[in-house]
């Protein structure tokens, strides 16, 4: 995997040098961990191929996908232009990128590359039932004549973020990454936290962190090593990630983490 790379200053422009108020070897999801994630939480994105006609231009369309042994999957018509490209070629990409209601390019994307093309006969069992589960709308005209699947083999990805993060993951370490468990309810985790919580959130700013002068803490990620906050200090929001005590995989263990958190820093 390639050194991640963050974006330069302004020309002229110097940014304050501010410490960071954690501990920077706070265990964190890694850029292929974040990738796994995104793609495997997504339902379509954009796949890219070269262009039959005209030839040799990338063609970008919509498709609808599934993840299966780490491969993106894709049912597709003998009729798609995307299709008839894959015939002539298979080199391809799939865009996947994350939806929300902020600026775009701070959301996070993922670009898959390698070689796109049908699946064996024998393997088609499994992959239709992976396509199924997530595409169950396909059900209708999964075993028609003319629509077959195709299988990305990936040989790179680009793991962008939003803004200053990026990297390139290598095969190796996006095939044995694994999808974050917490990812189908960390959204209700943040909400309930934020609504119920807020004051033991500035507990864990001032007593387990360095953002001692935190007077309100907003929860913005939450995975299965630990969780994210923006504490308001007297220098602005700063973040805060903190760790959890032991590696979880359920919304009930995350609960018995966060207790265990407030009687520490209540006591």
């Amino acid at each position: 995997m390639s050194k991640p790379t963050r974006h330069s200053p302004p020309a002229g422009k110097r940014r304050p040098k501010q410490e960071l108020l954690y501990d920077p070897d706070v265990p964190t999801p890694s850029h292929a961990e974040l990738a796994r994630t995104l793609v495997d939480g997504a339902q379509s994105g954009t796949l890219c191929t070269l262009s039959v006609d005209p030839e040799g231009y990338p063609y970008g369309s919509l498709v609808t996908f599934a993840v299966h042994n780490g491969d993106p999957i894709f049912l597709v018509s003998q009729l798609a232009v995307h299709t008839k490209n894959l015939n002539a070629s298979d080199r391809a990409s799939l865009l996947v990128a994350e939806a929300g209601p902020d600026n775009p390019l701070a959301l996070g994307r993922v670009t898959l590359v390698g070689k796109c093309r049908p699946i064996a006969e024998e393997d088609r069992g499994a992959v239709k039932k992976a396509f199924l589960e997530k595409n169950p709308q396909a059900e209708f005209y999964v075993d028609f004549g003319d629509f077959t699947f195709f299988r990305l083999q990936v040989e790179s990805v680009r793991y962008i973020g939003g803004f200053g993060r990026m990297s390139w993951v290598g095969p190796s370490d996006w095939y044995t990454a694994e999808p974050d468990p917490i990812a189908p309810f960390a959204a209700p985790i943040i909400s309930h936290m934020n609504d119920d919580h807020a004051d033991v959130m500035v507990l864990y700013c001032k007593e387990l962190s360095k953002a001692t002068d935190t007077t309100e803490a907003t929860m913005v990620g939450v995975d299965r090593y630990g969780f994210e906050m923006s504490a308001l200090t007297g220098d602005g929001p700063r973040p805060i990630r903190l760790a959890f005590s032991n590696t979880v995989s359920s919304a009930n263990e995350i609960r018995a983490e966060m207790v265990a958190l407030a009687k520490q820093v209540r006591s």
